[in-house]
């Protein structure tokens, strides 16, 4: 916010404006990490299925994302020989030669983030391809009529529904959030990249990463979760028992008594092929 005030940026001395520029950069790349910590949370839950390392570093992932994020970024604050303040591009200047301004800043900063895209990519494209495996076994199966012994034809229906939801639900869930960090940082280090960037990149890098806030709310609205820890802080905030998930009210409820793989019959069991679908808790 503040550096849209011109007349307040232009008076502050080189070390507010390093830190300022500090603050900004960390701040990136404490984004990205922060979207990496969940690539890597993929990797052990969906792909590996190791799922006891997963929990273990489950709740250091903030700590460890802002900590290196504002570690890897703090030689702004010396690396330089001047930061300057441009009003009329409303930027910060590096006085510096410039072939020596570009990699210092590739190698305290858009390398970071250049390595988090490509990461968040592949990992994006290998877990929409494991979760496609287990989809296309969730409508083999419910072509083929399944019985829960004691469960009504009718529940037997909404049960079955109910995990084919739960699996859309889970495959939206781990690739949006992959995807914020791309979008917004792509043309940002495209542009960063180039020795002179055209217009409309550089209209496009200064307004996309206006929007990640804007995306991870909307992504978290129309598919919202909480991992355990953090339903723990909430039920000790309200003081409020803890409330299931709305995507397993209706499993939970009609599917309480029927949990043992004997009671299934037919050619894949719901129970066998559902068990190995990790919950990926954001």
């Amino acid at each position: 916010m503040f550096i849209f005030n011109n007349e307040f940026m232009s008076k502050l001395p080189e070390i507010n404006l390093r830190v300022f520029l500090w603050m900004m950069a960390g701040s990136t790349v404490t984004f990205v990490l922060l979207t990496v910590s969940m690539g890597i949370h993929l990797i052990l839950m969906v792909l590996t299925k190791n799922t006891y390392w997963a929990m273990r570093i489950q709740p250091y992932y903030e700590v460890a994302s802002f900590a290196l994020g504002f570690l890897i970024t703090h030689p702004y604050m010396y690396l330089f020989q001047t930061v300057q303040w441009v009003p009329t591009a409303q930027l910060f200047y590096l006085v510096e030669k410039v072939s020596v301004s570009r990699r210092n800043t590739w190698l305290i900063h858009w390398a970071w983030v250049f390595a988090g895209i490509v990461f968040l990519f592949l990992i994006t494209l290998a877990v929409n391809v494991q979760m496609g495996r287990v989809w296309r076994e969730r409508k083999n199966a419910s072509n083929t009529p399944e019985t829960i012994v004691g469960m009504e034809k009718g529940k037997q229906v909404e049960y079955s529904s109910t995990k084919r939801k739960y699996i859309r639900s889970v495959t939206f869930r781990l690739s949006i959030y992959q995807l914020i960090p791309i979008v917004t940082q792509i043309m940002v280090v495209v542009c960063n990249f180039l020795q002179r960037a055209p217009f409309w990149l550089f209209v496009l890098a200064n307004i996309l990463p206006t929007f990640q806030g804007t995306f991870n709310f909307m992504a978290y609205i129309v598919n919202p979760a909480l991992d355990q820890y953090r339903k723990r802080f909430i039920t000790f905030v309200f003081r409020r028992n803890r409330q299931p998930e709305p995507e397993f009210t209706a499993l939970n409820d009609t599917a309480s008594s029927y949990r043992e793989p004997s009671t299934i019959r037919g050619p894949e069991s719901l129970y066998s092929m559902y068990k190995d679908v990790p919950v990926m808790q954001i």
